[in-house]
């Protein structure tokens, strides 16, 4: 540190301020992890009964566009 200008006396200084900086930085990271696992579960708390009739809707439509491609296929 000392090679780039910083005062012998400030050396302490200057790392216990990157040192709070860096665990301030981390625990801003944690908290926000925290917050979106939070609100995913509420949302899919919410959206459940919804969601569980995407699946057999999705798999509904698919079968039939494909009955529906194999019927045009025959009057090829």
């Amino acid at each position: 540190m000392a090679e780039i200008g910083l005062p012998p006396n400030s050396i302490p200084v200057a790392f216990l301020c990157f040192n709070v900086g860096v665990e301030i930085g981390q625990l801003l990271f944690v908290g926000t992890m925290l917050g979106l696992a939070w609100s995913a579960r509420v949302w899919l708390a919410r959206w459940r009964q919804t969601l569980r009739w995407v699946a057999p809707y999705v798999i509904g439509s698919v079968a039939t566009f494909w009955v529906i491609e194999r019927v045009v296929a025959f009057w090829n």
